[in-house]
């Protein structure tokens, strides 16, 4: 990649964070972790970010709930859901919602950079 894209990181679990923070590093682009969803909308600076990776299932704001506020608020930036709890009904919400990639957790390192690189094409 010629530039390091700035990728959001949500999860309510700080081990996730940390190793997708150490996973993204590792390939030169530039994550921005938060905790939750409600933190990531406080923070500002949207418009930088090429892709967001969201947990599906969080305290408080879950990650569909946080693409319809950022649609609502007409941000287009593409994002890929994750989760530990897999079903098809989550599946076929997050694809009718937009997503780009649906990954069920532990994410597997090679399926995730492909899903954020075919995210920010």
């Amino acid at each position: 990649m010629s530039s390091s894209p700035i990728i959001a990181i949500i999860d309510d679990d700080p081990d996730v964070r940390g190793s997708l923070d150490s996973l993204l590093r590792s390939v030169g682009m530039t994550p921005r972790c938060y905790a939750g969803a409600e933190e990531m909308l406080a923070s500002g600076g949207h418009e930088e970010l090429a892709c967001i990776v969201t947990d599906l299932h969080m305290p408080g704001m879950t990650g569909l709930e946080l693409q319809a506020q950022l649609s609502a608020r007409g941000w287009r930036t593409p994002f890929i859901l994750v989760t530990a709890y897999p079903t098809d009904a989550a599946r076929d919400q997050a694809t009718r919602a937009g997503a780009c990639g649906f990954l069920t957790k532990p994410v597997d390192p090679d399926r995730l950079l492909d899903a954020i690189e075919d995210a920010i094409r």
